[in-house]
């Protein structure tokens, strides 16, 4: 008797934490890193790759669709071609995220001798990151 008891006991608390866990997840469909200082901002979906990028003190933005991987808690967009190299990593678990953004102005204006727009993203807290300019604060650890 004790060992089917033991055995309907543990088959009611596994559905519990099916249960449980199930009510807890969120589907994150979209990203936004914010940089800590400047402002700058990257927004991306994780379905399509698409992407929109805004500098706050360059007054430029840019866009694309990239590819996007998924490993665990982990996303990484990735954009790379002659033109633009586009790399953001968050991880989701954490909160946390960085990208290094680079266009390369090459013709802008019909000039040829530009150097590449390079920005970097550093977002400690992606819970409070918008795709505006408002510069966010930072507490103390």
């Amino acid at each position: 008797m004790n060992s089917k008891l033991a055995i309907i006991v543990l088959m009611i608390s596994s559905l519990l934490t099916i249960s449980v866990s199930g009510l807890g997840q969120t589907t994150v469909q979209q990203v936004i890193l914010q940089d800590d200082k400047s402002g700058d901002h990257l927004t991306f979906l994780i379905s399509t790759g698409e992407y929109k990028f805004a500098s706050c003190k360059g007054n430029f933005s840019g866009g694309g669709v990239g590819s996007v991987s998924v490993t665990g808690c982990k996303v990484v967009l990735r954009d790379v071609s002659d033109t633009k190299r586009v790399l953001a990593e968050v991880d989701l678990c954490e909160r946390a995220g960085k990208a290094d953004i680079a266009f390369v102005a090459d013709g802008i204006g019909g000039r040829t001798d530009t150097p590449a727009l390079e920005f970097v993203i550093s977002d400690s807290k992606t819970a409070d990151s918008a795709f505006d300019c408002e510069p966010k604060a930072i507490e103390p650890k």
